[in-house]
């Protein structure tokens, strides 16, 4: 990649992630991005870090990808959750060669993941989360991919910081749990993307004059998928 291109690509990214005008839209925007502008990338989620150090995935590109969150929640260990409590980026490039988080390993391999990478959300020292980029390759992700994801997590910071501003983060975080277990359902009962489950659930918004919210506990509260 040319450095014209790798500039104007960065240029590009800035303006698509100030078009959304709502943080349900900017968290999905961010992962979807991710996943689409990082080569070697087949998905992204998203950790934040709430109030008392509780850590949460708000967004995600692919079940995969979400799921392996689970997983790392569920161990305690992992690449993302390394990426927060160490300040660090984490990259592992092949998986079955890991012999960090043992536990954490046996279940993403489980999952079809090869490679990841763990990069820090942050603007001025504190840490809000991580970005974590999965790919069913190994050795996916080269010194340029690594490169341009620190790139890119900067300016998702930028974009998060003023948007948790402005919600306030904990009751951002709150709901944003719910309208993540709810994407997870539509897309495992109908097959949706992440995007697709996102759009389902801001259209239904509009048409019922609902917050995503509300329609968001619902579902998860009561199993019964909107219509």
């Amino acid at each position: 990649m040319a450095d014209d291109e790798t500039l104007g690509r960065v240029a590009e990214l800035s303006r698509r992630l100030a078009a959304e005008d709502d943080l349900d839209g900017l968290l999905q925007r961010i992962v979807d991005l991710g996943a689409e502008e990082i080569d070697g990338c087949d998905g992204v989620s998203m950790m934040l870090v709430g109030r008392g150090g509780n850590i949460s995935t708000p967004a995600f590109s692919s079940i995969t990808a979400r799921d392996s969150d689970l997983a790392q929640f569920a161990t305690d260990e992992g690449p993302c959750l390394a990426a927060i409590r160490t300040h660090e980026m984490v990259l592992i490039d092949d998986l079955r060669d890991e012999v960090r988080w043992p536990d954490y390993r046996q279940r993403a391999l489980a999952l079809g993941v090869r490679s990841m990478l763990g990069v820090r959300l942050f603007v001025t020292g504190d840490t809000m989360g991580a970005l974590d980029f999965y790919s069913q390759q190994p050795h996916a992700f080269d010194r340029r991919a690594r490169l341009y994801a620190q790139v890119f997590a900067s300016h998702a910071a930028i974009a998060l910081k003023a948007a948790f501003t402005e919600a306030g983060l904990e009751q951002a975080l709150r709901s944003r749990d719910h309208i993540g277990q709810a994407k997870g359902i539509l897309m495992e009962r109908h097959g949706l993307t992440a995007r697709d489950a996102f759009e389902r659930l801001r259209h239904l918004s509009q048409e019922r004059n609902r917050p995503v919210r509300e329609l968001a506990e619902q579902l998860v509260r009561t199993g019964e998928v909107p219509d």
